[in-house]
Parts: structure tokens; C-alpha cells; sequence
């Protein structure tokens, strides 16, 4: 229901995930998100939404995974075309995007806009016996297969769908799904003549470094950059931007941190963790080097991080410079938050990672305390210090109010 408050049902949701799955503890959900189907009085548009849990997971940080990640950034170098990346073009208008061969294709299906990207509605719809179903006839079908009286109980079809298929051992349900115009290719020929292919292409997953970087201009700073796990696609970016548009359009200053190499995490100490290595580059194969020395040297990394102890070093070893700017991952804590009062020098936090739903507080707070910056892929946040107390900061969904001097999470704005 559109009006209802669906607080304890989430809650309880949670709670249930957390029982099913008890080697995982509440304090490793980074983020959890509601979402809230508004548009489902019908029983058709309801059977075509998703209703469930989405779990996203990074797998545990080991030498191997690093050796497996160099693998993949040294990919991301030889197939990324940095150029285009760097000046990327404008969004086209909606009445402006030419017509592609997949878009004629699905030229009658539902589609949609969603921050500028296309998205085609893609599958059959419909009800069949599943004995006499050729299983999922093309690579984007999706269905249930249920009994028809479990169909019925649950709403999934209506008394005369049940009348005509109740002699059904099992029925298939198809439903379309949404899909987005660049993971859809072109029918491939298997004699069916309506079997799909799904497209994989190898890319970061974003370009905020590429975007945050062409519009600050920064100089002559130091790069503090996270190297630890998931991080490779963005330190990718970083190298690519530096191949492109040479060391002198950003700096030669550069420290790279990994989570104390492989210390066991039991003997990691706040301010004393290690794992950080810096150097003044000349070339890019110097700033290449070091980052992949850096992540080969960790294997140990647990999910907070030592980012303030890498700033400390980074203001020790470059002491003459104004500012730092921080490559953050935003799917991982401050692990050493006591700190960053130590930190005399501005910081500018390129966070990683961050979507509408979940910026990281912790790097809010760090711009904050030291009067620096947040920078995501389309927006900079600058004088963050600034705020008093009880003022709020809106970032995408979310919400966030000054108390106590530090920013605390005031609840989710929006639904959806």
C-alpha cells in the first residue's frame, strides 16, 4: 500500500535474513535500502515487480584475490579507451538519440529513461503448462514455475487462469524485465529465430575519477590512494588519467595503502597498521609500479580501513603541500576515525563507489574535520565545516544533520 508504513515489516525482514545467514553479523551491512513499490494496485503491473532481497558482496581480501585484481587492472589498461573517457560527451536529449538496431528490434516495447540511460522492457509475459514449455526459450526470459494451486494461493494468477491450467502438473509464468539498452544485443541466430544474447563488456564500473578529475584542475597535491580489494577499476582510472594527460596535469606525489600488507588483523594497532608506500613519480610506469607493488604487498585487509593513518604519512612525507586528496573507497569505514584530529591539511575525498542511497558518513565527517571536500561522480561538496549545529545536508537519498559538531544520519528522504 502506498500509504503504509512498512518500517516493521522491513525490519523484520532483516532480522529474518540475519537468522537464515548467522555467519553474518549485523555490523557487516554496510548499507541496507527499502524500496517501495508504488504502482501495484494491479495485479498484473504487481506480478511484473521485484519483491525480495538483494545481496551485494565482496569476497575476503587474500593474496590471491590482489594477484587476481592486478590481473584485472592490467586488463582495464589494455582494452580502456582513456580518451573518450576523460572528455566524455554530453548526454543526448531524449528526441536526439538515433533509433539503434536493438531499439528497432524492440521498437514496441515498454522502455524507460533513468539518469539518461535507456531501458528496454525485455521477456515474454504470459502463463503455460510446463510440460509442453521449450524452457526459457530465449536468454532474457524470466519465470516462476509453480503449481497452479501455489499460483492461485499466492495471488500469481487469478480463479479462470487457475480453471484453465488447474490440470497442470506445473505451470511457467513469465514476466518482462528491465533491461539496460547497453547489455542487450542483437538476436544470434540458433534456428529458433528468437533466442538473445546477453552482452558482456569489460568496464569500470564508473568514471568518477576520470569526471571529478577534468573538472577540478587539481595541481601539485599528493594522491593518497586505497588500493585494497574492489578498488582496482578506479585505481585503473587513475593510471589511465595519467597516461593520457601526462604527471604534470595532476601531481608526482603519490602514497598508496593497502590495510597492513598481510598482518593479521588481530595485530593491526590504530596509527601502526602499515601497508603504506609512497614515492615522488617521474613517469607514469613509476606511479604504475608502486600502485601494483602496493596491492601485491596486501592480503589481509579487513573491512574498516587505515585511511588516516596513510594521511598522516602523506602529510609527513609532503609536508609543503596545501591540500590531499583522498581516492576513498565508499564501501569501507574509517577504521582509525580517532585520528584524523592529528590531520592539519584539507582533504579532498574522491569517493568511490557511492550511489543516490549510500554516501559513507565517515568521509563527510573527514571533509568536515578538516575542512576539506566530498567529491562524487556529479557533484562536489565543499564547505562541509561550514554547517552549524542541527543543519542539514541532503547528498541523493539520504539525509544528513550536524550534532555534536559531526554529521549523524537523519533518515532516508526519498521512496521508491
Amino acid at each position: 500500500p502506498v500509504n503504509a508504513s512498512l518500517q516493521v515489516l522491513n525490519k523484520n525482514r532483516v532480522a529474518s535474513f540475519l537468522e537464515r545467514f548467522p555467519f553474518i553479523e549485523s555490523n557487516q551491512l554496510a548499507q541496507v535500502n527499502f524500496f517501495q513499490q508504488t504502482d501495484g494496485a494491479l495485479r498484473e503491473n504487481a506480478m511484473n515487480m521485484f519483491h525480495g532481497l538483494i545481496v551485494r558482496y565482496r569476497p575476503k581480501q587474500s593474496i590471491e584475490t590482489m594477484i587476481d585484481e592486478v590481473a584485472k587492472l592490467e586488463e582495464l589498461l589494455n582494452t580502456a579507451e582513456p580518451v573518450a573517457a576523460v572528455k566524455p560527451a554530453a548526454t543526448p536529449k531524449k528526441n536526439e538519440i538515433a533509433i539503434s538496431d536493438i531499439e528497432k528490434l524492440y521498437k514496441n516495447r515498454p522502455r524507460k529513461y533513468v539518469n539518461g540511460d535507456l531501458y528496454l522492457q525485455v521477456g515474454r509475459t504470459g502463463i503455460v503448462d510446463a510440460d509442453y514449455d521449450i524452457t526459457k526459450k530465449t536468454a532474457l526470459d524470466s519465470f516462476v514455475t509453480v503449481t497452479p494451486k501455489d499460483a492461485l494461493k499466492d495471488g500469481l494468477i487469478d480463479k479462470s487462469e487457475y480453471k484453465e491450467y488447474k490440470k497442470a502438473s506445473l505451470i511457467r509464468i513469465y514476466y518482462p524485465k528491465w533491461y539496460k539498452l547497453d547489455t542487450v544485443a542483437t538476436p544470434t541466430p540458433t534456428g529458433r529465430g528468437d533466442s538473445l544474447a546477453v552482452k558482456h563488456t569489460k568496464k569500470n564500473p564508473d568514471s568518477t575519477i576520470f569526471k571529478v578529475f577534468e573538472r577540478t584542475k587539481w595541481k601539485e597535491t599528493a594522491i593518497v590512494g586505497d588500493v585494497t580489494g574492489s578498488m582496482y577499476p578506479y585505481n585503473a582510472q587513475l593510471l589511465l588519467w595519467i597516461k593520457v594527460n601526462s604527471l604534470d596535469s595532476l601531481t608526482r606525489k603519490f602514497v598508496f595503502f593497502n590495510d597492513g600488507d598481510s598482518l593479521p588483523d588481530s595485530k593491526k594497532k590504530l596509527g601502526k597498521t602499515g601497508g603504506i608506500y609512497f614515492k615522488t613519480c617521474n613517469d607514469f610506469e613509476d606511479v604504475k609500479a608502486l600502485l601494483k607493488a602496493t596491492m601485491l604487498k596486501g592480503g589481509g585487509g579487513d573491512y574498516p580501513e587505515n585511511n588516516i593513518e596513510a594521511l598522516l604519512k602523506a602529510e609527513k612525507v609532503y609536508p609543503e603541500n596545501q591540500f590531499q586528496v583522498m581516492i576513498a573507497d565508499n564501501w569501507a569505514p574509517i577504521k582509525d576515525k580517532v585520528l584524523w584530529k592529528q590531520l592539519t591539511k584539507p582533504v579532498r575525498v574522491v569517493l568511490c563507489g557511492a550511489t543516490e542511497f549510500n554516501v559513507n558518513i565517515d568521509f563527510l565527517n573527514l571533509a568536515r574535520q578538516t575542512k576539506g571536500s566530498v567529491h562524487l561522480i556529479e557533484k562536489d561538496l565543499y564547505d562541509l565545516a561550514a554547517l552549524h549545529e542541527g543543519e542539514f545536508l541532503q547528498v541523493g537519498k539520504n539525509s544528513f544533520v550536524v550534532k555534536n559538531g559531526v554529521f549523524v544520519e537523519a533518515g532516508d528522504t526519498g521512496t521508491k
